[in-house]
């Protein structure tokens, strides 16, 4: 008997869970959120969300719910990435100046939405959330495997349509370039 397309789709569909002890999942959840290569602080994410005159309201919240914030702001720039790539078309020679400002705007969001991220795994890993608090945060904010994916290839589609260049999402296995290392990824870091 040979499978249908569903069966043969629902395999493809399907995931492969692992356990995870308790006590590990605040680990493995900010290592999922970490850029090895950016050496972010949570006070640099807070100083680029939370304005001056916010301040007192943001030192209001727990713990939780800052990440859950920034968590959420970080979805915000994924899905405005999204939207600025999907909105490029590709079937043009070349890219005309539009089509590059939408292209960098979105670089600009998905180097925020890690970067805040990033900072998630930082106020882990400096002690301003717990385990609980993390798991909570997330479960909290927003965190759309789906949406980072659609930014992946949406960012695929246009750069290989104008070849532009861009470092895949899990860039850490790629090979620097001559002088990146002494570059501080937070210096062309924009949030407004």
């Amino acid at each position: 008997m040979s499978e249908t397309d569903s069966e043969n789709e629902a395999v493809q569909n399907e995931s492969v869970g692992v356990s995870i002890p308790d006590e590990h999942v605040g680990a493995f959840v900010a290592e999922v959120f970490e850029d090895v290569e950016s050496d972010t602080t949570w006070d640099r994410i807070v100083s680029a969300l939370v304005a001056d005159d916010a301040r007192e309201e943001w030192d209001a919240l727990a713990p939780s719910e800052q990440v859950a914030a920034v968590l959420s702001a970080a979805a915000d720039y994924d899905e405005r990435a999204v939207e600025r790539l999907a909105g490029i078309p590709t079937d043009r020679g070349k890219p005309t100046p539009e089509i590059r400002d939408d292209y960098d705007e979105a670089m600009r969001c998905r180097r925020n939405a890690d970067r805040f991220r990033d900072g998630v795994a930082a106020a882990y890993d400096e002690g301003v959330v717990g385990d609980d608090e993390l798991v909570a945060a997330v479960e909290e904010g927003e965190f759309d495997t789906g949406v980072i994916a659609e930014r992946e290839d949406e960012l695929d589609r246009v750069a290989n349509a104008f070849d532009f260049e861009y470092r895949p999402y899990g860039g850490t296995l790629m090979h620097e370039e001559d002088g990146e290392d002494d570059e501080n990824p937070m210096d062309d870091f924009e949030a407004w």
